[in-house]
């Protein structure tokens, strides 16, 4: 595999602007497509019973004795596997997160460290209480943290190592990589590159938003003061959102406002990225991303189109339609029923600043 340079160009050496570049570039693979042989090597600690790990959404056992968590090493040897078909699929597979780690990005509550090293970016993540899966494999939300290694010219993950309360329980490692070929939407990649920098950065913003169409009209908000946060006009009233919304306790009309606001945990949801302008996107949803639903991408009959606001990442028109064209590509246009659309007609900083 060459030594090239990313169109995102090199990792940057300090902390905070690593971390956001390392969150672009895997958002970036969203928009790629690249065929690869490996082997993948996924070793588990035994343990004498089951770390809890589901959080407060999942469902675990009762009564009798907890289940052991049995060791060993288990050995994939992967031949031409598909980026594309892996997010079309949304595949289950224990590897799938190495060569699909967009679908991460809606679990990571936090990036504690990311450094700079010979070779690759390694990223400490620690999962989301509300929004990461507790089914997932490599980040549910009950997990002490995950350490990822990112490869900077494929956006792929070389090894992953999840951690509980008492140290590593399990670690996968990439072995004899080989890409095939590549296929990318630069334009369509920076657009959700830049959606998913919205993770961490902080920002305040007051605006007023045209919901031209929607089926709900609660705005029901239960949710934490963030970082990320901004008083929004709708449908006559005022509300306070943060993009660190509760999914439990929000209605879906404040969801999506709220996911206009931090469209990083849109990402993860996408499939068939395309580019419609420099700042504009089209895409299909990922099926049976069950948990949690995405505001904007909750079905796979949905196509959604997102346009952003290149300098804070909000996005400043949001649709879905229905039965629409959700393969199409930049020049095409989706000739569904349009069951959501909301245009941010003002945009501007805090008065609290």
């Amino acid at each position: 595999m060459a030594a090239t340079t990313h169109w995102l160009g090199d990792p940057p050496a300090e902390h905070h602007p690593l971390t956001a570049w390392a969150l672009s570039r895997i958002a970036a693979t969203v928009a790629e497509d690249a065929r690869v042989d490996a082997v993948v090597e996924i070793s588990y600690e035994e343990r004498e019973s089951a770390p809890e790990l589901a959080g407060p959404f999942g469902c675990g056992t009762t009564g009798g004795p907890a289940p052991r968590w049995p060791g060993g090493t288990r050995a994939f040897r992967l031949e031409g596997v598909s980026s594309a078909l892996l997010r079309e699929e949304d595949s289950c597979e224990p590897w799938a997160a190495l060569f699909d780690p967009a679908r991460l990005i809606r679990g990571i509550g936090a990036v504690t460290r990311a450094e700079r090293g010979e070779g690759g970016v390694e990223l400490s993540l620690v999962p989301h209480p509300l929004f990461a899966d507790p089914t997932d494999a490599w980040l549910p939300p009950g997990a002490r943290g995950l350490v990822v290694r990112l490869d900077p010219v494929t956006g792929f993950l070389s090894s992953a190592t999840l951690h509980d309360d008492r140290g590593p329980l399990a670690t996968a490692r990439v072995e004899e990589p080989g890409v095939r070929d590549v296929r990318s939407s630069a334009a369509a990649g920076r657009v959700v590159a830049r959606m998913a920098r919205t993770l961490v950065e902080p920002v305040r913003l007051t605006a007023d938003v045209a919901v031209e169409a929607d089926p709900y009209e609660d705005l029901t908000f239960a949710g934490e003061p963030s970082a990320r946060s901004w008083t929004v006009s709708a449908s006559g009233r005022e509300l306070t959102v943060t993009g660190d919304y509760a999914p439990d306790a929000t209605s879906p009309a404040a969801a999506r406002l709220a996911e206009l606001l931090a469209p990083a945990r849109i990402v993860s949801h996408l499939a068939h990225v395309t580019a419609v302008s420099a700042t504009s996107v089209r895409a299909g949803v990922r099926p049976l991303r069950a948990f949690p639903l995405s505001a904007w991408a909750s079905d796979e009959s949905l196509t959604c189109d997102f346009t952003i606001d290149p300098e804070t990442g909000v996005l400043v028109r949001a649709e879905a339609t229905a039965e629409g064209t959700a393969g199409a590509t930049g020049g095409e246009e989706a000739d569904g029923r349009v069951v959501l659309r909301h245009v941010v007609t003002a945009l501007g900083a805090s008065a609290q600043g």
